[in-house]
């Protein structure tokens, strides 16, 4: 007989309910400190401002239930960015096809990550802090350190700076799907099943017969993705 667990244990199995009760602290303070902090405008400003990093948390889960970990997000998210300005401000390409090709560079650096951890086994730390540097490195290298390009069309613009009806980020919207693509596919797939079963043992995975390479170098290559689709809206 399977004994139900309280409701509280099966929402915060790991005691998350402190980070909450910190949270609604920090609230109560900054709301009484500040005269705007608990107004709408402030609440979907932050979400806004929030949108980049959800994406990047969104990207690392699968991750790290892998048992794996990618310290290059952030590098790969720059180089995305600067590969979307230098594309379209000195290459000249239409903003469609810059932001087309922005995404393939999160693709290739996502698969750079995924064939040295997933193929030749290497240490996810080993290889994403070098890749961190890497990609940090080609984004410098191709600004010069100074360049700055800027702008931008404001249709495009849009996507990360304006507001709909006044108040409603667009951004939100591509936050909100990737959070659903994201459960759907670990919680309505069998791929997202395999990807649990391989943080909770890899070799009794590839046993049971699920393609743990294969596996791994897709959540590598989703984070690569997820970085590229945060620097376009970070532009």
């Amino acid at each position: 007989m399977t004994v139900q667990q309280p409701i509280h244990q099966r929402l915060f199995p790991n005691h998350e309910w402190a980070l909450l009760i910190v949270l609604l602290l920090e609230v109560t303070v900054f709301s009484f400190t500040g005269n705007n902090f608990l107004t709408r405008a402030n609440g979907f400003e932050l979400i806004r401002l929030s949108v980049e990093i959800g994406l990047l948390a969104l990207a690392l889960t699968p991750v790290i239930i892998t048992g794996g970990i990618d310290l290059s997000v952030g590098s790969m998210m720059g180089l995305s960015a600067i590969a979307c300005g230098w594309m379209w401000k000195v290459a000249g390409l239409p903003i469609w096809l810059s932001v087309a090709l922005t995404l393939l560079v999160g693709l290739l650096g996502g698969g750079l990550n995924a064939l040295l951890i997933a193929r030749l086994k290497l240490p996810p730390l080993i290889v994403t802090l070098g890749t961190f540097s890497l990609f940090r490195g080609l984004a410098e290298g191709i600004t010069g350190g100074i360049a700055n390009y800027s702008g931008f069309p404001s249709s495009f613009l849009f996507l990360g700076q304006g507001y709909w009806l006044g108040f409603l980020p667009p951004q939100t919207l591509i936050l909100i799907a990737a959070a659903v693509f994201y459960f759907l596919l670990m919680h309505r797939t069998v791929i997202g099943r395999s990807i649990y079963a391989i943080g909770f043992s890899a070799e009794g995975a590839r046993f049971a017969g699920i393609p743990v390479a294969k596996r791994t170098a897709l959540v590598y290559v989703l984070s690569g993705l997820a970085a590229s689709l945060a620097a376009v809206i970070y532009v």
